[in-house]
């Protein structure tokens, strides 16, 4: 079968605070909780709950179409829970509605607490102090106890000594959701790509930056009717592999 992964964005409109005038896009990220049956068919959507209702619902009428491949044990297909991330962003429109759009971002175990993003390191004192700057992937495994820890740590750009010990705390203070297989919580491998950069310019600059950035994304041309990712997770084994999230 072939496998469709993240090739639409789903428009959907909702109505605008009153009063609101604000005229810029507002891009966010979402996630939910997924029971699926021993097909792959989505049986109960549990969105964020800090999400407002209408976004809520939208999102849960977005992912109870998508379909997975099902986890297997012993060849034999079975039912489980996973969690998924989508992208999504929010368009003023001419009427005083927003426009919704949103696109698959990845599946695997959630993040404790509800959130949708991990909290990046803190920069370390030393490597800022000598003017270090690093970028490094690090693969990391996620226990049944929903516990983090790094398997190891590949250096893109720089020397991974000024930044181990710092990764290896900011990782081992992860907390997860795991993933569940027939009743069962598993372990899952995850990697992510992690920068440490030395700032310039002045927080207004970065804040027109991000702005810009965030109108010239996917989800807000969708949701603007026009028609880049944050740096994210990747799961390297998650039993539950989707097979169409459009």
């Amino acid at each position: 079968m072939k496998r469709l992964v993240g090739m639409g964005l789903l428009s959907v409109a909702f109505g605008a605070v009153a009063g609101d005038k604000a005229a810029e896009p507002v891009r966010f990220f979402a996630n939910a909780r997924v029971v699926l049956d021993a097909q792959g068919v989505p049986q109960q959507v549990e969105a964020n709950e800090k999400l407002p209702p209408a976004v809520r619902a939208a999102v849960e009428q977005r992912v109870i179409q998508w379909r997975f491949e099902p986890a297997k044990m012993g060849g034999v297909a079975k039912p489980g829970v996973t969690h998924v991330f989508l992208d999504a962003c929010a368009m003023p429109a001419a009427d005083g509605n927003m426009t919704l759009a949103m696109d698959y971002r990845s599946n695997g175990p959630g993040l404790a607490g509800g959130a949708t993003l991990v909290a990046p390191p803190m920069y370390p004192v030393s490597a800022a102090r000598y003017g270090q700057e690093g970028s490094f992937n690090v693969f990391m495994r996620i226990g049944p106890d929903g516990r983090a820890s790094i398997e190891r740590i590949e250096p893109v750009a720089g020397k991974v000594k000024p930044f181990e010990k710092t990764l290896r705390d900011w990782v081992g203070a992860m907390r997860y959701v795991p993933e569940v297989v027939d009743a069962v919580p598993i372990a899952t491998q995850m990697s992510m790509l992690v920068d440490f950069k030395l700032g310039g310019g002045t927080l207004r600059q970065a804040a027109r930056e991000r702005l810009e950035k965030d109108r010239q994304s996917p989800q807000c041309q969708a949701a603007a009717g026009e028609g880049a990712d944050p740096r994210r997770p990747v799961v390297l084994d998650s039993p539950f592999k989707p097979i169409t999230t459009s």
